[in-house]
């Protein structure tokens, strides 16, 4: 009966650091995901600065690692999406101050989600030791049990 209940919670425990293992897993391409919302706003950040000093052509990315030359008109006021696909005009240093609000926001997303990755990694780091002595007390139990006489082991 007991070793039933150990290997029971041998099972548990193993499940637990799998589902762990996903969270750890899964909350890294969060991070890598906002890491790269925050690379993103920090270049649109220095596009608008370059616009603003700009005298002559600029060049505009397209996608797919292709750009157009082209000049602003107005340099005064820029189009930027306030929240649910919703785009406003803006002046720049409207633009400016929303894009940095929405840096802030992500970077302390970026802070909770590593919290979350360090607190599952430290889980992680105490059930491992936790299983490995499972299996090793099982296995040496195991052994001890088949060394036994059929007269020793009932």
């Amino acid at each position: 009966m007991a070793e039933r209940n150990e290997q029971r919670e041998l099972q548990e425990k193993v499940l637990a650091y799998r589902i762990l293992e996903s969270r750890v897993n899964s909350l890294s391409q969060q991070r890598q995901f906002i890491a790269n919302k925050l690379v993103e706003i920090q270049i649109t950040l220095n596009s608008i600065d370059e616009i603003e000093k700009s005298k002559e052509e600029i060049i505009f990315p397209l996608g797919s690692e292709a750009y157009a030359f082209g000049k602003v008109t107005d340099k005064s006021k820029m189009i930027v999406e306030v929240g649910a696909g919703v785009v406003l005009e803006k002046t720049v240093e409207e633009a400016k101050e929303i894009l940095k609000s929405r840096m802030t926001d992500i970077e302390n997303a970026l802070t909770t989600v590593e919290r979350n990755i360090q607190e599952a990694s430290e889980s992680l780091e105490v059930l491992e030791p936790e299983i490995q002595q499972m299996i090793e007390r099982q296995q040496n139990e195991s052994r001890g049990s088949e060394n036994l006489s059929p007269s020793q082991a009932e």
